[in-house]
């Protein structure tokens, strides 16, 4: 993020999510799905407003990846959603 590295910091977040996810859901990484994350952040107490913003995150994340021009400015604020709800899924499981 320092460095301006977009494309890489956006990769970055979603291993990050994604392996996070996976050590949490006990789901290997190469198993783990949209909708098998979503089922089973359910099944543990998550809220729907958390899965939400876990979407929209991945979703920005993505998109970013494919269209770098409209990225550059955001990285912060992705960087703190991510934690936000690393953090809230801690708190909720």
């Amino acid at each position: 993020m320092k460095k301006g590295e977009t494309d890489r910091f956006y990769e970055e977040i979603l291993k990050a999510l994604w392996g996070y996810l996976s050590d949490k859901l006990n789901i290997p990484v190469a198993d783990l799905k949209r909708s098998s994350a979503v089922n089973a952040l359910l099944s543990g107490g998550v809220d729907d407003e958390k899965i939400k913003n876990l979407e929209t995150i991945l979703d920005k994340c993505e998109y970013a990846r494919y269209a770098p021009a409209s990225a550059g400015s955001e990285l912060s604020v992705i960087y703190n959603e991510a934690s936000r709800f690393i953090r809230s899924v801690e708190n909720s499981m």
